[in-house]
């Protein structure tokens, strides 16, 4: 119970092992994310007969915003481990 009121509250909870879970399950959710929405596309201009490359330079938007999400939670995460291994060595 105390883990999730420290989770709630904004303490620290995770270890190093539990960031890197952390990153490998958002990027699955995001490689999933970007898989649906270009079958989605690619279903839809199929039903319309426009070809792929008519839409093509209309993915960048889509790309640009999925490399952008990844980066910033790459910077979150980053600045965790740094603040969990920093706290680490003071300790000790």
């Amino acid at each position: 119970m105390d883990s999730l009121i420290d989770f709630f509250s904004l303490r620290p909870v995770f270890t190093f092992f539990g960031l890197k879970l952390v990153w490998y399950i958002y990027l699955i959710h995001t490689f999933v994310q970007l898989y649906v929405s270009f079958s989605e596309v690619s279903l839809l201009l199929a039903q319309r007969n426009v070809s792929w490359l008519a839409w093509s330079p209309n993915s960048a938007p889509l790309i640009l915003g999925i490399a952008a999400q990844v980066a910033i939670v790459r910077v979150l995460l980053e600045v965790a481990a740094t603040i969990l291994l920093t706290s680490k060595r003071s300790e000790s």
